[in-house]
């Protein structure tokens, strides 16, 4: 058994059908995972599993959750250890430790390549800066998100691949959760 994170896109946002941890929980059992928990929003699940892909897993996930509960939704899957490494790979400690909620750790579908993430840096208008390390982006938004051009669809249109994003903090809220407790 092996255990992983697995982030799931746009899950209760404005307009959609509102689903619950215990469904989300209660489908990962289901499915034959173990030690299933939420995480610090609806959406981040810790579990446990066999011996599968990321990739495996995303897809069967996926599958099930508009199968059993009508959601089409991404989700993005890490094992612990890809977790713990894109925490220390953070290019931007100081600006975590200051400010974590505006760091955002934006998770992609595919690797992005470095000329998509040139364009993406030649994209940003503000004082954002984004930097890339495996199928993670790292983005801090020092005079926060909400006025930002630095958006989903920005970021998505440039580089070519689906993202979900989330703060530092809940990067770091999930990382605890890998620890035994």
């Amino acid at each position: 058994m092996s255990l992983h994170i697995a982030l799931l896109r746009g899950v209760n946002a404005a307009g959609g059908r509102l689903i619950t941890a215990d469904e989300l929980t209660g489908l990962l059992a289901d499915l034959g995972h173990t030690q299933v928990r939420m995480g610090p929003k609806v959406g981040d699940l810790v579990f446990e599993s066999r011996e599968r892909t990321g990739a495996e897993l995303q897809t069967q996930i996926e599958t099930e959750l508009l199968a059993r509960l009508g959601l089409r939704t991404d989700v993005y899957v890490r094992t612990a250890e890809a977790w713990r490494a894109l925490v220390a790979a953070n290019p931007f400690p100081d600006f975590a430790a200051a400010d974590p909620g505006w760091l955002m750790t934006l998770f992609c579908k595919d690797t992005p390549d470095k000329k998509a993430m040139g364009a993406l840096r030649a994209a940003i208008r503000g004082t954002e800066q984004a930097r890339a390390e495996s199928r993670q982006i790292y983005a801090i938004y020092p005079d926060g998100v909400g006025g930002s051009r630095l958006t989903t669809s920005l970021v998505e249109k440039t580089l070519g691949t689906r993202i979900t994003g989330r703060t530092w903090t809940a990067v770091l809220a999930l990382a605890e959760m890998l620890e035994p407790a």
